[in-house]
Parts: structure tokens; sequence; C-alpha cells
């Protein structure tokens, strides 16, 4: 938990100053290292849901104590703060009709002070609890759970199918880590390739809203690849299991890239303690605003090829993807994926304290990483 005001408030910073930076690697990297549009712009999105998130946690700290973080393991809040936060979301204009406004607790606080002379603290936790729930109300903020959305329609030329980018987002609650997937699946439904106000997925001929707001093309499967999505989007589960899962489960979809974006785990000087050396540097650098370190992981998957064979009763053809992993990589290898990236995001004055103590290549060894400095992000090589 954490307890003193300092402490909530240098570790916010630190979080508001990762973000940012992050946000910045994503603007700076696109069509590079992200590869596609299609990436760049989820992420993007997801990460000012995120950013949103942290901002009304820091408000909700000014006037509940309840806050906790996973000190030990990733750095981000408890499962338990995501699920607060979007229950009180989900009942922010309720709640605000019950506390007075602005206006009304400032004229009480000034009472208070000067005709009482007692201090308004609990004027002043109102004021932040209307604050709260306000800003709950301003933005998307990042939930445990968002479901699938098609970000992108095409037909494929080779095989004349359908072809949808779809992404959707959980904030898993073991790891306790902010999980961000996006999905190039082939759909071979009978009539998918025509078009699209005479296919399976638009039966109401809206198009456009159906594409970008309310899950999969295909009517006709959106709500089961909702209840996929959902059940299998667990860190815990490598991508190979997830993409064979999906391939098994719907005889019409076929995956063909499978991007799971883990950001993650965040390390703060003074508070989390899940990487010894990290931490002994960390600590050294005064500044909360500087004393941080975030990673993240970029792990993909995609199909080779797709082989057919007879299945069923009167040996219908199915169609199977076949998978690569890149066995001659160890860390690919045991975590069942095509390509795996990790990256680092330090400040300035952090990775120059690494340096002094003859961390830094140890520390980063595996990473590419980025060095914040200002509102400039610098790639070391």
């Amino acid at each position: 938990m954490l307890e003193r005001i300092a402490g909530i408030s240098g570790y916010f910073d630190a979080v508001q100053q990762a973000l940012k930076g992050l946000a910045l690697v994503v603007e700076t990297e696109r069509g590079s290292k992200l590869k596609s549009g299609l990436l760049h712009d989820e992420l993007s999105w997801q990460l000012s849901r995120l950013e949103h998130a942290f901002a009304c946690w820091k408000l909700k700290c000014l006037f509940s104590d309840s806050f906790k973080i996973d000190r030990s393991e990733s750095g981000f809040p408890a499962y338990q703060a995501i699920l607060e936060l979007e229950r009180d979301a989900a009942r922010h204009d309720e709640v605000l009709i019950d506390i007075p406004d602005a206006e009304q607790i400032r004229e009480h606080m000034i009472e208070l002070l000067l005709k009482y002379k007692q201090f308004p603290g609990e004027l002043q936790r109102t004021m932040a609890r209307r604050d709260y729930f306000q800003t709950l109300g301003q933005a998307d903020i990042f939930t445990a759970f968002h479901p699938p959305r098609t970000l992108k329609h095409s037909i494929d030329p080779k095989s004349g199918r359908p072809q949808y980018g779809v992404a959707w987002s959980t904030y898993d609650g073991t790891a306790n880590l902010p999980i961000v997937y996006t999905l190039v699946v082939e759909d071979s439904t009978p009539g998918a390739d025509e078009t699209p106000a005479k296919g399976p997925w638009n039966k109401d001929g809206d198009w456009l809203a159906e594409l970008h707001f309310k899950g999969l093309p295909n009517l006709e499967l959106r709500s089961e690849f909702r209840e996929f999505a959902e059940s299998h989007s667990s860190y815990s589960l490598n991508l190979t299991s997830i993409a064979t899962a999906l391939d098994q489960s719907f005889r019409t979809l076929h995956p063909k890239q499978l991007r799971r974006f883990v950001i993650g785990p965040f390390y703060a000087g003074g508070l989390t303690d899940h990487n010894k050396k990290v931490q002994t540097v960390l600590d050294t650098v005064e500044d909360t605003r500087e004393n941080w370190l975030l990673t993240w992981t970029v792990q993909e998957l995609h199909s080779l090829r797709e082989v057919s064979e007879a299945a069923g009763l009167w040996n219908s053809e199915t169609v199977t993807q076949v998978f690569h992993v890149d066995t001659d990589d160890v860390d690919c290898a045991a975590q069942g994926v095509s390509a795996l990236e990790r990256y680092a995001l330090v400040p300035h004055a952090a990775y120059q304290a690494t340096s002094a103590k003859g961390l830094a290549d140890d520390i980063f060894k595996n990473y590419c990483c980025y060095i914040s400095s200002g509102e400039h992000i610098l790639q070391h090589v």
C-alpha cells in the first residue's frame, strides 16, 4: 500500500513521465520498429487510455488510502485497482449528483479557514472525489478487457479472402500488466468475399459503424470471437497456444499474424523491489521524474503456410495453419513465438547512473534501449 502522499505523488510522476516517453517512442518508430500503422495507431490509443487511468488513480489517492501496486513483480497497480476504476467509471454521473459542485466546496473551505480557523481536510477530500469522478467521464480508461475491434478490412490478393486487422487489450489479473493484442485473420465464411453491404458481417447495412466499434466484421462469429479473445488473453498463454486454439475453434477464420505488446515491468526508485540490480541504481537518483525504468516486449507469431486435410464423418476439408516458431532462438522457442523484441526506456539521469556504476551493458544487454531526455527520445546504440 502507498501510505505517504509524497510516495504516491512520486510514483505517479514517474509513471506519467514513462508513459509519455513510451508514446514518443511509438510515434518516433512508426513504420520501422512497429512495422505497421495498424499496431502504431492501436498502441497510441491504448497508451492514451492507460495514461488517463493513471490520472484518475492519482486523484483517487487524494481521498482514498486503498490504492495498491504490485511492488515485487510488475510495478503497476494491482488488478483490484483496475476493477474499481471500471466500477467507478460506470457510475460517475450518478455519484457526481450527490457531491456539491466545486464552487460550493471552495466557499465552504474559505469559510472554515477564515471564520472558524479550521483546516478543511475533509472538504479537500470531497473536492478530490469530485475531480476524480469528473475526470473519469472525460476520456476512455484502460480496462480489464477491451473487446476486439476491427481496424482494417481488405481482400488478400493471394487467397481472395476478406482479411481483418483486429485489436483488443487486457489488464492481466495475475501478472498485473497491460497487454495489447493485434491479429491479422482471413475469413473463408461462405459469402464473405462479397461486398460489405451483402456479406454475412453487415446485415443492417451500417458498415462503417460496425467495422470500427463493434468487433469482428462477421456478425455470425462476432459474439463467439469476443468470448474467445477474453478467455485467451492471459499472459500465461503463449502465442502458439492462442493462435492454435483460434485456428481450431473457428473453421472459417485463419490467423495469419498474432502480436502481443506487453507493457512493463515498471521500476521506480525507492518503491519497487523486483530487480535488485536495477533498484540499486534507481535509488541513487533523487528526482522522482528521473528515477524510473520502463520495459516492454513485442512478441509475434506468423503462419508459414496452411494445409488442407479431411475431417469428420464425411471427410469434409479443414484448413489448418502451420505456425513458425524460431527454434534457433532460445527465448523464441521457450515462448512459442516467431520473433521476440525487448525494449527499455530510461531517463538520461538514471542511464548516467547505470553507466557510472558500470552496469549499463549488463542491465540493457538484451534490450533495445531508449533514453528519455526532456521531450526527446534517443536510441542507444
